[in-house]
């Protein structure tokens, strides 16, 4: 028979996925549920908010022995969510479903689920002596490359707190990852000069360079893939390039003056992604743009950074030897997708990630996460918090 986790973590995640909390949203409403939880436990409760007071990250602390706040469990994960728009889902996605002994739901897996057990926990975790605080790192905009976390890290060691360890909740099949790739994310504007297709040569195509510049990165995809550093313990084992969105033009007879297009690279944890961006801007500033200020001096190209996720190096602890050990599950995987856990080791906390739920389930429609699998889950945090 398939275990089944309390009622009370089923409540909990429900309770989070009816909060519509799409990246492009406001997460206020979820924030401030879950602080007044935790405040009514007795909790520390600080919010760190974006600048426009709409979204907002929760640290909060239950206190170690003697009131300590050092060398303690963080449990992290994010508030926001992936859009459903364009999905074909056959039940309401904000409505958490159980049907075939799964959880369906947006969010379900990635990850209101782990979210949702450990927020339940809470209260059986105030009613113990723990040896070692407890700290709930909630933050927002995960989706859109960790812009939320940063914030709150940063505050996390101006308090002078000194974590042991902390446990990323995303979607690992409840195995513990202890490495994955850096990403880096950019929007590139190349900006030429409109005129008539009939005299293309008075204008600069800006669809052209930006061409130009997309065949440069495949170039270096293909480098990557065939040339540079391999290492088997990733799947694909290389350092790889994806563009994302393009956009630009008006008609097919008129020589298009702006193009827009956004793209990623995603490095090895041995990789330096500062020389990576760097290439890349060399190549713009000392081929593109010279060769487009020729025919017009005000033509150019603007390349933005949106995210920078640090890799998660794997290094060895004891911290992280004693979640494998409560897991019972000794064999550790590395990953191809981002989390927050670099930005933690980053600053010196070691982190692992590990959470209930496959991420092959994540950000598709009927996303979902076994009953089991929050119930092994709950099992864990349970034997892990003492």
């Amino acid at each position: 028979m398939t275990a089944l986790p309390s009622q009370q973590s089923l409540d909990w995640i429900t309770r989070l996925i009816a909060h519509e909390s799409i990246s492009s949203r406001s997460n206020m409403a979820l924030v401030t549920e879950v602080a007044t939880h935790f405040r009514e436990l007795g909790m520390d409760v600080v919010l760190t908010r974006n600048e426009e007071g709409t979204k907002a990250n929760l640290f909060a602390t239950l206190p170690g022995s003697e009131g300590s706040l050092h060398n303690g469990l963080v449990l992290s994960g994010h508030t926001d969510v992936v859009p459903v728009a364009g999905q074909d889902w056959t039940s309401d996605p904000f409505v958490a479903t159980i049907r075939d002994d799964r959880l369906y739901g947006r969010g379900a897996c990635d990850m209101k689920g782990f979210l949702g057990i450990a927020i339940a926990l809470a209260a059986e975790f105030a009613q113990k002596r723990l040896q070692y605080p407890l700290h709930y790192a909630l933050s927002f905009d995960e989706e859109l490359g960790c812009i939320g976390a940063p914030l709150m890290i940063r505050d996390i060691v101006a308090r002078g707190y000194h974590p042991r360890v902390c446990l990323v909740g995303e979607p690992t099949d409840m195995t513990p990852v202890t490495a994955h790739k850096a990403s880096r994310v950019y929007e590139c504007r190349v900006h030429g000069r409109a005129c008539h297709s009939s005299a293309p040569a008075d204008g600069v195509n800006a669809i052209n360079y930006a061409a130009r510049i997309i065949n440069f990165l495949e170039g270096m995809a293909t480098t990557f893939r065939y040339e540079k550093m391999q290492d088997p313990d990733f799947d694909p084992p290389y350092t790889t390039f994806s563009v994302g969105t393009i956009e630009g033009g008006l008609s097919t007879n008129t020589v298009p003056d702006l193009c827009d297009f956004s793209f990623q690279f995603r490095a090895l944890p041995q990789e330096d992604g500062e020389a990576i961006e760097q290439a890349i801007r060399h190549y713009i500033d000392h081929d593109i743009i010279p060769a487009m200020r020729r025919d017009d001096p005000d033509a150019g190209v603007t390349l933005f950074r949106r995210a920078n996720v640090p890799a998660l190096a794997g290094l060895k602890c004891e911290a992280i030897d004693d979640i494998k050990d409560k897991l019972g599950n000794w064999q550790c995987s590395c990953v191809s997708y981002g989390t927050e856990a670099g930005l933690f080791q980053q600053v010196g906390i070691d982190a692992v990630v590990c959470g209930p739920g496959s991420i092959m389930q994540a950000h598709k429609a009927d996303e979902f996460v076994s009953l089991q699998q929050l119930a092994d889950c709950e099992n864990f945090l349970r034997n892990l918090v003492i």
